[in-house]
């Protein structure tokens, strides 16, 4: 029998940037209401490896 090759559809890159932008945007119409305060998330200090 003959078995077809079956083409695998490669991986899109991370959207990361994209999503942090979508964020931020999103927090800046929030903030441009008055009245409502928006808490931000911090995030833990990167420590370096030596």
């Amino acid at each position: 029998m003959n078995s077809t090759a079956v083409k695998v559809k490669a991986k899109r890159p991370s959207k990361g940037v994209a999503k942090h932008n979508r964020r931020v945007k999103q927090e800046a119409r929030k903030n441009s209401v008055p009245g409502t305060e928006v808490k931000k998330k911090v995030r833990p200090a990167q420590t370096t490896k030596a």
